[in-house]
């Protein structure tokens, strides 16, 4: 699947009408969903995205200015704190998305992307209920 069809699925399971508003809801879930992981699971999930997905993915900017401004990691513990981090950059860019859809979303079509091995072993790294939440997606 490349980027176009990504988008698209994603522009399908959560209602979204603009792609550029889609694309930029993925950028945010999956930067925190990247910044969660190891540095070797955030390679191993980026081996199995095509090259044009693969820079959203490693695109670390969110996360780099929230370290960098704050002095800590990014630690989401419950899936309300993760809604809650996707609603404020959502917010801040004036987006049209509701965090909860955005967020299953990106989730379910990459785990179509991804094989049922490597996205085991992403729900494994994630704290339990952001992991349920993620399986159910």
């Amino acid at each position: 699947m490349n980027k176009d069809l990504f988008i698209k699925k994603v522009m399908n399971y959560a209602d979204i009408g603009d792609k550029h508003v889609a694309e930029r809801g993925i950028q945010i879930v999956f930067s925190l969903l990247s910044h969660r992981l190891t540095k070797e699971e955030q390679s191993d999930v980026a081996a199995q995205l095509p090259t044009d997905l693969k820079r959203i993915w490693n695109n670390r900017v969110w996360a780099a200015n929230y370290f960098r401004l704050s002095g800590k990691r990014l630690k989401y513990r419950h899936k309300i704190e993760l809604m809650s981090l996707v609603e404020n950059e959502i917010m801040r860019e004036n987006l049209p998305l509701h965090a909860e859809s955005l967020t299953k979303a990106v989730f379910h079509v990459l785990k179509e992307q991804i094989s049922a091995g490597e996205s085991d072993e992403v729900a494994k790294m994630l704290p339990c209920e952001v992991r349920e939440f993620y399986k159910a997606a």
